[in-house]
């Protein structure tokens, strides 16, 4: 039994499902170069079908996790696949104009704010309910079979049932929170799983969305919103605390619980205007101090949240999904709560893997619930490296003069140049899915080098000064470097630890700079044993159980997919060595 899953919004993505099980899945970005790419992942969905040497109509069912998606958050580009949409496209930018205005009225004028929000959904529905149509039935005729094959599913349900399925609790009466920016008028949601049962017990309107508010202070520093709160993240602990204690107790009011039901967020103002009130009240105040304020309200705020749905319904086993969680600070709060006894982070859980829950979704319909769902067991899930590639990479690669060698011993030989201070690109097996280089699409190095980061920053990454690397560690020395008193796997990247003294000694370029903390891989031998292997014989030579792993890019590209990729990045980096599987290329001066 086949199902794909497609999305076409934010980090387009598709993703195959066989039998229950993820078999192929991958974001447009890879093929295309463009990072985060909104649209229609075409090439994505043919290496998908590719891979399972099937076609559209070999297909049980193909879903998308949006009931409607207004024409305003969709891209040109998709508006001129649909042509009979053309005139409500015009129509959604004048409503947009539109919507503009009212923010503003509506900020100076609170009384505008819930009939804007009943204008909003009354053409939200009408004008995104049409689009989805039109965009069911174009996915019909680019996969040539019948539109009934096509169903859409709720966006918060879709980032729910992917959290939940691909979970090794998915037998198991679980807590399962989703919250992200906003999806089907929705930014947050608490539900009740328990194998085929699923209970939503709240869903916080887009208008109070967590997501939106943190998406304004990342656009109000100067960044992207929607990409770039990570940096926001990461630059919050170099404020002071007192300071960051003085702007808080001026902003903890903007979001909050609602008091009849602690299951929903609240907000003073709408989360969309909230960029008039940074700008007529934090104008003057420090960025980093910003930074410090609002991470801290995300923290605290998602905390009492956690803790009062594990009140609410007496399940201490959480499962989290959707962007918001991306967050890696605010779930090492959450992970620490007494309450939390079993923890499950979705990996790289913002909108490119909502096309995973809305498949386990119509695996439920498929089987009237009679569903059987293998837990993930890892996310190795594009494309391998490809042997007339490779060849071709090989010889293009003795033409630019670089030295082309095939090693005897792959991992031993990495480990040794990563040893001897050299930074090593390393591609090999399976690409990893999401926004994490999980070992096979990696930079490495040793992490003990404080001046590793600066090498890397400038022959490569050009990442902002503030902004930490990470590191993978050995499971079996895990208890020497970071603090899991839970004993919480962490094998995705998912959340930070606070970190021992040995650890801020021998992995010091792979912790934050200002506080120390780690967000690790925690590797075990089955889920990579190359890399696994690596890490072995860099500890023999070292005594160091760890590696320095960073995603092998350009800046402001996404993550290589393959050998013409990592040639092209190689090339155009100030990088000497390249690990191809059990080739070393190597920059001759």
């Amino acid at each position: 039994m086949f199902i794909l899953g497609i999305s076409n919004g934010h980090v387009a993505t598709a993703t195959l499902l066989k039998d229950g099980r993820v078999i192929a899945s991958v974001s447009e970005e890879r093929f295309n170069g463009v990072k985060n790419y909104n649209g229609f992942p075409k090439q994505a969905i043919d290496w998908c079908l590719k891979q399972a040497g099937i076609s559209g109509r070999d297909l049980d069912l193909v879903t998308t996790p949006y009931l409607y998606r207004p024409p305003v958050h969709a891209p040109g580009e998709q508006m001129q696949k649909y042509s009979s949409l053309k005139f409500l496209a015009q129509l959604s930018r004048m409503v947009n104009v539109l919507r503009e205005f009212l923010r503003k009225l509506r900020y100076k004028m609170p009384i505008f704010r819930f009939p804007s929000m009943i204008v909003y959904r009354i053409a939200a529905q009408f004008m995104g309910g049409y689009f989805t149509y039109k965009q069911k039935q174009y996915i019909a005729g680019y996969l040539g079979i019948e539109p009934r094959k096509v169903i859409a599913y709720d966006h918060h349900l879709s980032h729910a049932a992917a959290g939940y399925y691909a979970s090794s609790f998915n037998t198991e009466r679980t807590l399962v929170l989703t919250m992200d920016g906003e999806g089907d008028n929705v930014s947050a949601s608490v539900s009740i799983f328990h194998g085929k049962k699923i209970q939503v017990l709240a869903r916080t309107p887009r208008e109070y969305s967590l997501g939106y508010l943190y998406a304004w202070i990342t656009y109000f520093l100067g960044m992207k919103p929607h990409e770039h709160e990570y940096k926001v993240m990461g630059l919050a602990p170099y404020a002071k605390r007192e300071d960051v204690d003085r702007i808080y107790k001026k902003i903890e009011h903007l979001i909050f619980l609602d008091p009849s039901n602690p299951l929903r967020f609240m907000t003073a103002i709408n989360a969309q205007d909230f960029y008039f009130y940074l700008t007529e009240h934090l104008m003057r105040v420090r960025f980093d101090i910003l930074a410090g304020a609002f991470q801290r309200l995300v923290e605290e705020i998602t905390v009492t949240w956690v803790r009062s749905a594990i009140k609410k319904t007496g399940i201490h086993t959480v499962v989290l999904s959707g962007g918001v969680f991306m967050n890696v600070k605010a779930n090492q709060r959450i992970a620490a709560l007494p309450e939390v006894k079993k923890f499950f982070i979705l990996p790289s859980c913002a909108d490119e893997t909502a096309p995973l829950g809305s498949c386990y979704l119509g695996l439920r319909h498929l089987t009237q619930d009679n569903l059987n769902v293998s837990p993930i067991e890892n996310i190795y899930w594009g494309s391998e490296i490809d042997k007339n590639e490779l060849e071709e990479v090989l010889n293009q690669a003795k033409k630019l003069r670089f030295h082309v060698e095939r090693m005897k011993s792959p991992e031993e030989k990495i480990a040794q140049l990563v040893a001897d201070g050299n930074v090593v690109a390393n591609i090999s097996g399976g690409m990893e899915f999401g926004a994490r280089a999980l070992g096979n699409r990696s930079l490495l190095a040793d992490p003990s080098s404080p001046r590793i980061v600066r090498e890397i920053n400038m022959k490569m990454k050009s990442r902002d000064f503030w902004m930490p690397f990470a590191v993978t560690i050995l499971w079996d020395r895990m208890s020497e470097y970071i603090l899991n008193p839970k004993n919480f796997v962490s094998p995705y990247m998912m959340m930070t630890f606070d970190t021992t003294p040995k650890a801020q000694k021998e992995l010091i370029a792979g912790l934050h700079p200002y506080d120390f903390t780690t967000r690790p891989q925690l590797l075990t031998k089955d889920l990579n044993p190359r890399y696994y292997r690596i890490i072995q014989s860099f500890s023999k030579i070292t005594g160091i159980g760890a590696v320095l792993n960073t995603s092998f890019n350009l800046h402001g590209y996404p993550i290589v997919k393959g050998p013409r990729e990592a040639l092209y990045a190689f090339v155009h980096s100030g990088l000497t060595h390249l690990a191809l599987e059990e080739y070393l290329i190597t920059k001759i001066d």
